[in-house]
C-alpha cells in the first residue's frame, strides 16, 4: 500500500481470502478441499492470524529488543496488526462483500531478498537471530526469498524476516520444520551471542 500520496510504499496487506488455496486466491491455485493451506499443518484463511502471532511472539513486552528500528521486535519481524479495510481488491464478479479482512505489515525499506547471495556475507548474529525466530514460531516456510536485507544507519547488513503466514502449524506440520536456508553449517559453529540466547 502507498502513502496518502502515492509515491512511497509504507504497507503490505495481507487479505485473509486470498492467501494461497483460498477462494479469492489471485493465482487461481485450486482451492483447498480440506481446509488444510499450501503447506502441511497450516489452516486456509489463518495466515493473517499468524502473521500477528509471529509479531507478538517477536515482541513480548519484558523481551529486550534487538533491533533499533521502532516497532520492529527482537529478530527485526516489522510491527503488524489485523486490520478491516474498505478498498478495491481481487473480487470475483459475484462476490457481494466490500470490506477484506487481514494483517497489515509496515513496510521495510530493502536491497532485497537473500536470494542467490552467499550467507556467509551476513553477519552471525542474524544468521542466529531469525534462526531462534523460526524455532519460536515453528516455521515450516523459511526461504531466503522471504528474508529482507537491509542496512542500519552504520551500513551494516541487517537481515529482516518477513512472510509468516505458514508458521505455527497443526502437529502435522512440524516434520516440515526445516532450518534457516542461510547454510546454517557456516554458522553453526560459532556460539550464539549471550543477547540472543537468552531471549
Amino acid at each position: 500500500m502507498y502513502d496518502s500520496i502515492g509515491c512511497e510504499f509504507v504497507s503490505v496487506f495481507k487479505p485473509s481470502d486470498e492467501e494461497p488455496v483460498a477462494v479469492n486466491n489471485p493465482h487461481r491455485l485450486r482451492l483447498s478441499k480440506d481446509g488444510e493451506g499450501l503447506k502441511r499443518g497450516t489452516q486456509v484463511g489463518e495466515g493473517a492470524i499468524c502473521e500477528v502471532a509471529a509479531y507478538l511472539l517477536d515482541n513480548p513486552s519484558s523481551a529486550a529488543r534487538y533491533s533499533k528500528r521502532e516497532g520492529e521486535g527482537f529478530a527485526g519481524f516489522p510491527l503488524t496488526t489485523m486490520v478491516k479495510l474498505h478498498e478495491r481488491f481481487n473480487h470475483p464478479r459475484d462476490y457481494k462483500e466490500s470490506v477484506k479482512f487481514g494483517s497489515l505489515q509496515m513496510y521495510i525499506k530493502n536491497r532485497g531478498t537473500c536470494e542467490g547471495i552467499d550467507s556467509r556475507d551476513f553477519p552471525v548474529r542474524e544468521v542466529h537471530k531469525i534462526f531462534i525466530l523460526d524455532i519460536r514460531l515453528a516455521n515450516v516456510d523459511r526461504h531466503t526469498g522471504n528474508i529482507l536485507m537491509t542496512t542500519d544507519d552504520e551500513d551494516r547488513i541487517v537481515l529482516v524476516p518477513v512472510d509468516h503466514g505458514n508458521c505455527l502449524p497443526k502437529n502435522t506440520g512440524l516434520k516440515l520444520l526445516n532450518r534457516t536456508p542461510l547454510t546454517w553449517s557456516s554458522t553453526s559453529r560459532h556460539s550464539m551471542l549471550k543477547k540472543i540466547s537468552n531471549y
